[in-house]
């Protein structure tokens, strides 16, 4: 049996090729950002689950603010660190090895994708987001859903998702009101599918080119079509 340990390597590597770790594109990248500007102009963006942190480098530099991405993983946050350098950013935004779940200070926007887990349930996330977006603030909040009805065999690795519908009713059960709701397209999804495995292929080692074999076999037969990734912009009820 493969440990995760042992598969860390691997998802870093993959991970690395990508510019969000996400199925997200350039247009839905800029869309969002501009969603979740800020009520002021001394606005802070707050990012739990940052990452390598490029959403959040990316809103504060399209609205001109400052912001705090926390993350636990210690190489995203070095690729976090050296791109906010790289976008005249690091005297603006700062990074903190931290557990997400922790964090106490309310933001004027507050980020979460694909980082529900942390907290358990995507309502057990919403409902601790609710206390740290400002009364004025906006949340974006992105994680898995199934866009239809999965089989045994993709339900064994996504587990209980809900569908988008289900997602904006556990938004509003946790006090915020949906602005926008929409799914990932299949074309991101396989873009980003792709260029995760390209990471992968990268190694050149027969360890991390069967790992994207079975990742893209799995991807191509049992989810590509029924797991989506929905993305909700909600504000306080």
């Amino acid at each position: 049996m493969t440990s995760d340990d042992d598969l860390s390597p691997l998802f870093d590597a993959a991970a690395a090729a990508l510019t969000f770790n996400a199925p997200l594109g350039e247009a839905r990248a800029a869309d969002l950002v501009d969603r979740v500007a800020p009520s002021t102009p001394e606005g802070l963006v707050l990012d739990l689950g940052c990452g390598a942190g490029e959403l959040l480098l990316r809103a504060c530099a399209r609205h001109d603010v400052a912001g705090d991405g926390v993350d636990l993983h210690a190489g995203d946050l070095a690729r976090a660190r050296r791109r906010a350098a790289e976008l005249g950013l690091d005297g603006r935004v700062a990074f903190h090895a931290a557990d997400a779940t922790t964090w106490d200070r309310p933001a004027d926007v507050v980020l979460n994708v694909g980082a529900s887990h942390a907290w358990g349930t995507a309502d057990d996330a919403l409902a601790a987001l609710h206390r740290l977006v400002r009364p004025e603030g906006t949340l974006l909040f992105a994680d898995g859903v199934y866009e239809r009805e999965p089989d045994a065999a993709c339900r064994e690795i996504f587990g209980d998702l809900p569908d988008l519908a289900g997602m904006a009713r556990a938004a509003t059960g946790a006090g915020f009101r949906v602005r926008h709701a929409a799914t990932s397209t299949l074309g991101e999804w396989d873009d980003f599918e792709s260029t995760w495995r390209s990471g992968l292929e990268r190694l050149a080692a027969p360890a991390a080119r069967d790992f994207a074999d079975q990742r893209r076999d799995e991807y191509l037969s049992v989810y590509r079509g029924v797991v989506g990734f929905a993305w909700l912009v909600v504000t306080p009820a």
